[in-house]
């Protein structure tokens, strides 16, 4: 009944596919939604229930490929991209949500493969980011240093550039978060098969379009220098994209795009190699 938002979704290792999302009530009070008759409709049709039963933040599991969904398992946090799933088989959200009232960037796990949640820590936000911190995503290194990006919401210049933090406990502490040199948002992160980690992102600003850029030490550096253009757009409407790495070692990207100018958003898709 409510506006259903940045749905995730991974495969675990036991084959169960986990589906998260969050729930929004804006189309009540926003403007942009103010002149559209079927959003009018929908906000006066919800009822009390409605809003206490389904306002949140979600993931939903399924373990016959999406044929039948369990009830859904609230969470603290929310992500666009969901969470991911670490070599001791735990998965592990790193999400924005709200605890006693204060915004965090929470950090849960699951040890029942996404039944079950439980707050285990937090990235530290930095009080001279007052614009805010985002749609985090997170990938786990070789030595088992997990690394969390996230987005800024503000619009300044050190606002378009991705933030990071990294933990080396399994997520319960994370380092300060900082800014990466990277150029664009939000990130979603792979690690390949030899080790490197991937981030794509999208780009707002000029060059415009969906890019990549690779870290061979963990995080601890990025390769601006030889950033990868995946696909170039004469429109900002675009990003979010997510990749993974297919069995002949060739990386598969997807995201939003517009494909001729005119044109509404479609989903679209580049296959590239790393060199």
């Amino acid at each position: 009944p409510l506006d259903d938002r940045d749905a995730g979704i991974i495969q675990t290792q036991q084959g169960a596919l986990v589906v998260s999302w969050f729930t929004s009530v804006a189309f009540e009070n926003q403007p942009e939604y103010e002149n559209n008759k079927s959003w009018q409709r929908q906000a006066a049709a919800l009822t009390t229930a409605d809003r206490e039963g389904w306002l949140g933040r979600w993931t939903h599991r399924s373990e016959d490929g999406g044929a039948t969904w369990q009830e859904p398992v609230r969470t603290i946090g929310s992500a666009p991209h969901g969470p991911i799933q670490l070599r001791d088989g735990r998965l592990l959200y790193l999400g924005t949500g709200f605890v006693d009232g204060e915004r965090i960037m929470a950090a849960e796990e699951s040890k029942d493969d996404g039944r079950s949640w439980q707050l285990i820590g937090s990235a530290p936000l930095p009080t001279s980011v007052t614009h805010g911190l985002g749609e985090p995503h997170l990938v786990e290194a070789d030595s088992g240093r997990i690394i969390g990006m996230f987005r800024s919401g503000a619009t300044d210049d050190e606002g378009r550039y991705l933030f990071q933090s990294e933990s080396d406990d399994g997520g319960h502490t994370w380092t300060p978060v900082h800014r990466t040199p990277i150029l664009g948002y939000p990130p979603h992160l792979i690690s390949i098969a030899d080790g490197t980690l991937l981030v794509v992102y999208g780009r707002r600003v000029p060059p415009l379009g969906e890019w990549a850029c690779i870290s061979r030490d963990e995080g601890a550096s990025w390769d601006t220098d030889d950033e990868v253009l995946l696909a170039g757009s004469a429109n900002d409407d675009l990003g979010y994209p997510a990749s993974v790495q297919l069995e002949d070692g060739s990386i598969l990207t997807i995201y939003y795009h517009i494909d001729q100018p005119g044109e509404p958003t479609c989903l679209m898709g580049t296959k590239w190699r790393l060199h």
